[in-house]
């Protein structure tokens, strides 16, 4: 992007020249005409009191920015006609990755345009932004050598996570003045905090208060704390399956011939277009325990392993007979199939692409037909679960289906990676969360919602006489919102909020926790208690994202490749004759292979599916989760939710 600068003077942006207010006491550093600070509380107007001294603007298109002081409330105003711009503050703060900082303001924002793309292109938004530089002033991206911990809760493994972006707040749609804040501990190897503000769209922007200081928030606790676990099974090898060249990082798993015994579907997958928004399956293969092939549909094809998102494929009772059938889309159209032979059920030619948003990677119009992103089952007409389905395409279209492939209506908008359906209302039929907006069972829009960036994953849950939803809106940040009206109750700007679970994790707490993780930009993991308050932050790792019901007395563990933990990051189990040689990661489930009814964890690569259940019998009665672990899906959601 190509942008003209006003004046790199600290009175410029429309402010008079005129002495500085105080002593300003900052150190020049190498490489660089920026002051230098020690402390925070001392950088001079970070909060915009003196207007615009010491910062500088940028921006994409001459006319197409005014910017102003706000006299009655203090601040700043910014108004927006179009393009990208870019507040920059001229000041760097010291910093270390062993020190933990709290960045916070008061915003009002209200643009007129409700548009987000990954690329920034025509997105209205605004963001305060802060960057961790090395020695050198380079910004610090998010490496590591190998994987040694955790589940990072996405399909894939990366060693380059991006530029560390965990101190951003963004914002966007219309805000009443609103106190926003974020929680971070820079990456290993900071030297500099360097901080400005930036957006783009059409609309305006107040901003003032703007604050960083180094603490931690009230009642946050940090990184590893003794286990409250006093007992927990230990961990048997059931079973390890060799897998043959159908193998896929995606799998779905159900009863397919009625014995009671779990089978398994493999999806393997190709790219055929731009981006992250158009892959079809190429193969499909139903597995046996004993690793027995009962049916294969398509080329199996080990380079078509590797998958980035979710894949159009279930496995659900559509017919009631007690017998899974698996419903997918391949060459364009939808297919039920029996789950015994594999054969054609029913098709029907997937829905005719639409443009919808354009939101995140643009319009999905490439092809006539979508290829399909993921598919989750539901109850839209009060007939039961599976009796009805969700399909969409990657972010923004979605249609509602029977299971005998009759379309009932469909939505556009920003949608989340795998919709949450949940009986909202009490009234015996499944509502809608798409990721924007909340839908009844009918397709009607019950409340919208514009938050910055796109959903990732989404919980529901009653507390203290309400029904709340907690999000993770990637770049946005985690969101609790009264569910039946779709406004905000709180908010933590903590990175790119990837995965929330619900459950019973520390046993010394008479409560249900949300644990939540993020990814891109800095992988940190926190729990929040039932009022969406942040309790506990441990930085820099994760601990796996899929909880277990491992020990049966109503509390879970948290599973990984390696092992399981709990929510503290503490490993309390290490899985015997760990085996995984595979260059993209092993991926974790959780599904009850014995039948008592406590998890077995699943762990498999492109060679080996491996099963480990409990050393010792279950012992009296033993807590069944409730869950819809047949909308299996990379990104948690609410079919983990545990009551």
């Amino acid at each position: 992007m190509s942008f003209s600068s006003i004046d790199d003077n600290p009175q410029s942006a429309g402010v008079a020249s005129r002495a500085p207010p105080r002593e300003v006491r900052g150190k020049r550093t190498r490489g660089t005409s920026s002051l230098v600070f020690d402390l925070p509380e001392k950088l001079p107007n970070l909060g915009f009191e003196d207007g615009f001294l010491y910062w500088v603007c940028d921006f994409e298109k001459p006319g197409t920015l005014s910017l102003g002081i706000n006299r009655e409330g203090g601040g700043i105003r910014i108004i927006g006609h179009g393009g990208s711009w870019e507040l920059r503050y001229k000041p760097l703060l010291r910093a270390s990755g062993m020190e933990h900082y709290v960045l916070e303001a008061k915003v009002k924002c209200n643009f007129v345009d409700r548009r987000f793309t990954f690329s920034g292109a025509g997105s209205a938004f605004a963001s305060i932004n802060v960057m961790a530089l090395d020695e050198d002033l380079n910004p610090i991206r998010v490496r590591f050598s190998r994987w040694t911990f955790g589940d990072p809760g996405e399909p894939f493994l990366r060693e380059d996570l991006g530029i560390w972006s965990c101190g951003n707040i963004s914002f966007c749609g219309s805000l009443g003045w609103r106190h926003l804040y974020s929680f971070f501990k820079p990456p290993r190897g900071t030297k500099y905090l360097s901080l400005s503000v930036r957006g783009g769209g059409r609309g305006e922007v107040y901003i003032k208060g703007l604050r960083l200081s180094r603490r931690i928030p009230n009642g946050v606790r940090l990184n590893v704390r003794p286990t409250p676990f006093k007992s927990v099974p230990q961990a048997l090898l059931y079973k390890r399956i060799p897998l043959g060249d159908y193998a896929g990082k995606f799998l779905r798993i159900g009863d397919l011939n009625g014995d009671g015994r779990p089978e398994f579907v493999f999806a393997q997958n190709e790219r055929i277009g731009p981006g992250d928004i158009y892959k079809h399956i190429t193969c499909i293969t139903a597995v046996d325990l004993e690793g027995n092939i009962l049916w294969q549909r398509g080329r199996p094809d080990l380079r078509n392993y590797e998958v980035t998102s979710d894949l159009p494929v279930g496995v659900m009772d559509l017919n009631g007979d007690g017998k899974d059938e698996v419903i997918c889309c391949m060459n364009f159209e939808i297919l039920v199939l029996d789950g015994i032979t594999g054969e054609i059920v029913r098709r029907k030619p997937t829905p005719k692409s639409r443009e919808g948003g354009g939101y995140c990677e643009g319009p999905e119009t490439l092809f006539e037909r979508i290829t399909g992103d993921c598919i989750v089952f539901c109850n839209l007409r009060g007939q039961g679960e599976g009796r009805d389905f969700i399909l969409k395409d990657r972010y923004n279209n979605l249609w509602a289906y029977t299971a005998d492939l009759d379309e009932l209506w469909s939505y556009s908008g920003k949608l989340i990676h795998s919709p949450l359906v949940y009986d909202f209302d009490g009234d015996g039929r499944d509502e809608v969360f798409t990721g924007d907006a909340l839908l009844d069972d009918s397709g009607r829009v019950l409340w919208t919602i514009d938050l910055y960036d796109h959903c990732d994953s989404a919980v529901v849950y009653e507390h203290r006489g309400m029904l709340i939803l907690a999000l993770a809106h990637q770049n946005g940040g985690f969101y609790f919102l009264d569910a039946l009206r779709g406004e905000v109750l709180k908010e933590h700007h903590l990175g790119h909020a990837q995965v929330l679970s619900l459950g019973r994790f520390d046993p010394s707490v008479n409560e249900r926790l949300i644990c939540a993780q993020t990814y891109w930009g800095g992988l940190n993991q926190f729990l929040f208690d039932l009022d969406g308050n942040l309790i506990h932050a441990s930085f820099e790792k994760v601990f796996g994202w899929v909880p277990v019901n491992w020990i049966g007395d109503g509390t879970e563990l948290l599973a990984s490749p390696r092992g399981l933990y709990d929510c503290y990051g503490n490993l309390l189990i290490e899985f015997p004759d760990s085996y995984t040689r595979s260059k993209w990661g092993a991926k974790v489930f959780v599904w009850d292979v014995g039948n008592d009814p406590r998890d077995e964890v699943l762990v498999w690569d492109e060679y080996y599916l491996t099963i480990y259940t409990q050393a010792e019998r279950a012992k009296g009665e033993v807590y069944r989760p409730k869950r819809r672990l047949y909308n299996q899906t990379f990104y948690g959601n609410g079919n983990f939710v545990s009551l």
